[in-house]
């Protein structure tokens, strides 16, 4: 067996171990955490000894177990953490006192420690890591109450613990005295300000001043999160809380949506956190089990009091918070971890002489069992409690939206992109549409050359932050026209366009172009004036005229300023004369995810400039202004101008002008020639094989399409000509294993469908693994490229559902393969290429 020694050898072996170990858990249905920390023990000193715990591992998995506390405080869902913030307390209280007192009772009276020696030992049954955590945060529940409380209760638990470190390593030198607590406070306050007064400010500046481009924010941010972890250090704390700490000081920085927090994430799932779960592994000393005797019983000790007291703090606090079943495990799952606080407890107390080698083994026996337990659980509690919120009745806030934005200034498209994205659903399906307009006339294909460059930028915005985008051109005689047009065209049903602030005209609200997208259309239209970055905001001001309660889309406009208040992580004050803001009030409280809200009282709104003026803070406060179309219920004359006057008023205000929709949005903003009413329509059962046993791939292909075209040869031989010729189009993997097939065809009137089974699977050179699962999309010649896309979409939808591919490969029948894809059904309509 080699010993790896060389940094680019032991790199590359952590890499592929990262990429190998995750999958080998997943054949054998156990989360990939697990197989980080197997394959950790395997490769490890105690393993194999391919791989030496050495400084270059150590300083990956110390910043992975940082990166893991700083996303935590990343992700937190603060609205949700002050709603709840009592179920932190609670459950932070149970999870420190209970192991606490329990800890050392077994310490001091079953294992006859010392009273410093059981109270020590007792503190790593107290604290806890989130290794776990990770796998919640895949499967969105960040914001879920039960990890909201976790994670709280996470800070409270490992700060005591770490502090009652403190203080026994320091009385076990005799160093306890008044001048200890007096240096120990000072500096913890001193960080604590720092971190809680200062960052901010500096993370502002950097955001609005510097961070400009997507390297330059990423590299700042994770500088200031390792640099708050080691002052923390300093300050006599442990690192990982100096950097949960600083991911709550960058929470409201960085938006969920944003192209920054998709980078934070992808780095550390994909690179930092899986070097942690590695080389807590290599930790592990299978062998000091089979010795027996003091280690085996200390360990035996140490495993089922970690794993009792965790249950108990988790089951106390389901009882006295009133959680579900699921809750209650996720939250034992998630805390009944041991490592980084655990870790630090009995190095100290071995490097100071307190603990011996027996509890050194027997805390790395229980990293080991609680680590494997905990991933267990919280994998299986987690999907269930996330399968149980996909199943809640639907809901008409949860309906499709389709934005447009409208781009001609290459200053401020950045920000409207990512006011779209925080405007954007996160459940929506639908991609972001930016827009170029180029008008008609002399160098035309200059300005579409000016117009693809500005639209690359905004594509490569948004894919950055993993949310699909359709750039869109449109060559109009004038720009207002173009918008009106793309917004018929692609069914918008929300238009974000941008404002300079400024008007040439004193009988125009924003100028001529923006006035007349403004009075033509019937979308949702948000009009923006933002000097800062949308992340930087502190507070949303909402003001709302008297009688706009009556208009149409008065609760789509509230909800949607809700979205953006959500998305940034702010308050709200809400300023509106007291029959307004009481039907405000009540869709508040409708609203399932409750923000901070404050009223602010107007009684007359002609004095709503002057009230602004001097209510709103310039740089840290954004004023969203819902405003009406003329001729409305709640229009009057001042709210065509009052834009005009607020951005005179304040000249660096932060401004969105949000116009209701004339009507509610449909359920379905989709157009019946894009999806069918039933799988059915596109996937008839007569057109699914699920037999092709020992079939040649291109004799797959003529059977399947037999189905479709009976017994008339002639055009089933033409057609697999097409399909499997030279010059047929390359074959499209849909997922491992489900490979697809397509063109456009003569003789048909709408977009059809073929699925055909092989078990064996056909070698081809098109997939990563053997082809199982052979679809044919076939559209009419004449179908748009828009048709075609939305077919094959709806083909691929049903495969990435979980054991989608194994429930395929084992049903019975074509009957059984097309209930499988009609589980779900969507908007009604079908297949067509008519307009």
């Amino acid at each position: 067996i080699i010993n790896a020694t060389d940094p680019v050898l032991i790199f590359a072996l952590l890499m592929l171990t990262a990429l190998i170990a995750p999958l080998i858990a997943e054949k054998f249905k156990l989360p990939g955490i697990i197989g980080l920390i197997v394959a950790g023990i395997l490769l490890g000193p105690h393993g194999l000894g391919i791989l030496e715990r050495g400084l270059e591992v150590e300083l990956l998995g110390t910043v992975g177990l940082l990166y893991i506390m700083f996303l935590a405080g990343l992700e937190l869902d603060l609205i949700q953490f002050k709603k709840h913030k009592n179920h932190s307390i609670i459950f932070g209280i149970l999870t420190f006192s209970i192991p606490l007192i329990l800890g050392t009772l077994m310490g001091r009276y079953l294992l006859n420690f010392s009273w410093p020696a059981a109270v020590l030992l007792s503190t790593m049954f107290s604290s806890h890591t989130l290794i776990t955590y990770p796998i919640a945060s895949r499967l969105e529940l960040t914001k879920q109450r039960a990890v909201t409380a976790t994670i709280g209760g996470t800070l409270f638990t490992d700060t005591a613990a770490l502090l009652v470190l403190a203080v026994i390593a320091a009385s076990h030198k005799g160093s306890t005295g008044i001048s200890f607590w007096i240096q120990l406070s000072m500096h913890m306050i001193i960080y604590i300000a720092a971190a809680i007064i200062i960052l901010p400010r500096i993370c502002r500046w950097f955001f609005r001043n510097i961070a400009s481009d997507g390297i330059v924010a990423f590299t700042g941010v994770l500088g200031a999160a390792f640099l708050s972890s080691h002052m923390a250090h300093i300050a006599g704390l442990e690192p990982i809380i100096g950097a949960f700490l600083a991911g709550l000081v960058l929470n409201r920085l960085i938006p969920e949506n944003s192209t920054l927090m998709n980078r934070i994430q992808f780095v550390g799932h994909s690179l930092f956190i899986p070097f942690f779960l590695i080389s807590v592994g290599m930790l592990v000393n299978i062998n000091l089990l089979l010795t027996g005797g003091t280690a085996a019983f200390i360990a035996l000790s140490m495993v089922t009091a970690g794993m009792t007291t965790k249950f108990l703090a988790a089951l106390m606090t389901k009882e006295i918070l009133s959680y579900t079943k699921n809750e209650g495990m996720l939250i034992y799952g998630l805390t009944v971890n041991q490592a980084a606080a655990t870790l630090a407890a009995v190095l100290v107390g071995y490097n100071i002489g307190i603990f011996t080698e027996p509890v050194l083994t027997g805390t790395i026996i229980m990293i080991l069992i609680t680590s494997l337990s905990g991933s267990w659980l919280t994998d299986k509690y987690a999907r269930k409690i996330a399968l149980s919120k996909e199943n809640k009745p639907y809901s008409s806030t949860g309906r499709s939206q389709r934005i447009l934005i409208p781009l001609a200034n290459p200053h401020t498209a950045e920000e409207l992109m990512s006011l779209a994205m925080m405007m954007r659903k996160k459940d929506s399906h639908e991609p972001l549409y930016p827009l170029t307009v180029v008008q008609s006339g002399d160098k035309t294909e200059e300005r579409i050359a000016e117009a693809e460059k500005l639209l690359g930028s905004a594509v490569v915005k948004a894919l950055s932050a993993d949310v699909p985008v359709t750039p869109v051109t449109r060559s109009a005689l004038d720009v207002a026209s173009g918008i009106k047009q793309a917004s018929t065209d692609l069914r918008i049903s929300t238009i974000i366009a941008g404002w300079k602030g400024s008007v040439s005209s004193h009988s125009r609200t924003f100028g001529h172009i923006l006035d007349s997208v403004k009075t033509d259309s019937t979308q949702m239209l948000l009009i923006s004036r933002c000097i800062n970055p949308v992340n930087t905001f502190k507070r949303i001001i909402l003001a709302v005229p008297p009688l706009f309660e009556y208009q149409p889309g008065f609760t789509t406009a509230v909800n949607s300023a809700i979205t953006l208040a959500q998305q940034m992580g702010v308050s709200m004050s809400i300023a509106a004369i007291p029959d307004t803001r009481r039907h405000i009030r009540s869709i508040l409280e409708k609203n399932q995810t409750k923000i901070k809200t404050e009223e602010l009282s107007i009684t007359n709104w002609n004095d709503t400039p002057v009230f602004i003026k001097n209510n709103i803070k310039k740089k840290d406060e954004l004023l969203v202004l819902l405003s009406v179309r003329k001729g409305r219920i709640a229009w009057q004359p001042l709210l065509s101008k009052m834009p005009r006057i607020i951005t005179e008023k304040i000249k660096d205000i932060n401004l969105v002008v949000l116009y209701p929709p004339e009507r509610p949005c449909s359920k379905s903003i989709i157009s019946p020639d894009v999806y069918p009413s039933e799988y059915k329509t596109l996937l008839p059962p007569h057109h699914i094989q699920p037999n092709l046993k020992n079939t040649e791939l291109k004799k797959a292909v003529y059977l399947l399409l037999s189905c479709g075209f009976g017994h008339n040869l002639a055009p089933v031989m033409e057609i697999t000509r097409q399909l499997t010729g030279e010059n047929s189009k390359e074959p499209m993997e849909l997922t491992p294993g489900a490979l697809l097939i397509h063109a456009h065809i003569t003789g048909i009137n709408s977009s059809t469908a073929f699925l055909g089974i092989n078990k064996n699977g056909w070698k081809t050179t098109y997939t990563t693994e053997k082809a199982r699962v052979l679809f044919i999309l076939l559209s009419p010649r004449d179908a748009t490229p828009e048709i075609h896309l939305k077919a094959l979409a709806y083909l691929a939808g049903p495969l990435h559902r979980e054991n989608a591919m194994d429930k395929i490969l084992s049903a019975k029948s074509a009957g059984a393969i097309s209930r499988i894809f009609h589980q779900k059904k969507r908007s009604k309509g079908k297949l067509d290429n008519k307009p």
